[in-house]
């Protein structure tokens, strides 16, 4: 049984410090765990001084030689796409950014070739970002689409078998597609690596359920009382702050600064299901229609760079609001004879 990371990180972003959390979340819960680690060589050469204290918990450490011409981002989906070639045995791949909530070796008994989760825990059709999903593999030519079901890279079952293999090798290959039309994101290619090994025997991919990928922010609450692994970023959250208290940049820098977690973030990962911020709201209904739009994210861009024109824009609706209240209010007054109010 084997648990497997991906890192390329340098001492300017906080992705080893991100790896660093999930990796000892895992090992409070499973001491024994056998736990390989895979970078790139310049990766490697700076994990060194306090950001080397992972290597007390790691049983292997890959270091690769990547492309000379790639950015670190694109690094990164290079290894993540050679990860069954690099590592012999059954192996679960985990995001850096996870937190391990139970012991995870049960999933290594059941009959699995490559398994996943829906992205999102949703169909397309619901799904916060469909029509980037639909658009992504009409420019690419893909038409995992059409299945209506996209599924998350940050947490795969992988059985050493010729299939998963070869859904490595085409979502390498897909993957470099993607990357010589400039675009660097590696889950359209994956969805279209499963959808055609499903295609050609549906027993070559299994569907996991929801605990097994708890993405946190989008649907998974009703995974998380079960969950096995919480995934706090979303693939596409990096303009939202996530709700688990444990990612704040004061635990980040701290791990940064001393190259050990603080107590109070080792106190939340002995109960990481309850590791929320203090302000935190749930949104539902009608209200996600909103929170999905194009508009609700240029607000959110809006306040964190350009707060002063958030400001005026948010008194300018304000008014918006007080003269529409105003106006219902008088509407139902003809209507019913009897005076309303409305927050």
């Amino acid at each position: 049984m084997k648990y497997l990371y991906v890192l390329t990180s340098t001492p300017n972003d906080h992705y080893y410090e991100q790896f660093f959390l999930s990796l000892t979340s895992l090992k409070m819960v499973m001491p024994e765990a056998n736990v390989t680690l895979i970078c790139d060589k310049n990766t490697k050469e700076n994990l060194t001084g306090k950001r080397s204290i992972y290597e007390k918990f790691i049983t292997d450490v890959i270091s690769v030689d990547a492309p000379k011409a790639f950015s670190q981002v694109e690094v990164s989906r290079w290894i993540r796409t050679s990860m069954r070639r690099l590592v012999k045995g059954d192996f679960l791949f985990l995001d850096c950014d996870t937190i391990i909530t139970e012991d995870l070796s049960s999933i290594f008994k059941q009959d699995i070739n490559f398994g996943a989760c829906l992205d999102k825990h949703s169909s397309i059709d619901d799904h916060a970002k469909k029509q980037y999903i639909i658009n992504y593999d009409k420019q690419l030519g893909f038409t995992s689409h059409v299945e209506n079901k996209h599924y998350n890279g940050g947490v795969l079952f992988v059985a050493d078998t010729e299939q998963s293999a070869r859904i490595f090798n085409r979502w390498q290959e897909l993957w470099l597609i993607c990357q010589n039309k400039n675009i660097i994101r590696d889950q359209p290619s994956l969805n279209m690596a499963i959808y055609e090994s499903k295609n050609e025997n549906p027993a070559n991919f299994t569907e996991l359920e929801g605990i097994w990928n708890c993405q946190i922010v989008y649907n998974g609450l009703k995974y998380l009382a079960d969950s096995k692994i919480i995934h706090y970023f979303a693939t596409d959250l990096n303009m939202y702050a996530s709700p688990i208290s444990l990612t704040s940049k004061n635990i980040l820098n701290y791990i940064k600064l001393t190259g050990n977690i603080p107590e109070k973030a080792l106190d939340q990962l002995n109960n990481p299901r309850a590791a929320f911020t203090e302000n935190t709201r749930i949104i539902t209904g009608d209200f996600l229609s909103v929170i999905n739009s194009t508009y609700f994210e240029s607000v959110v861009l809006m306040k964190r760079y350009f707060p002063f024109l958030f400001h005026i824009f948010n008194i300018f609706y304000y008014l918006i609001k007080r003269i529409t209240k105003i106006f219902i209010m008088k509407v139902s007054r003809k209507k019913s004879g009897k005076v309303k109010y409305f927050n």
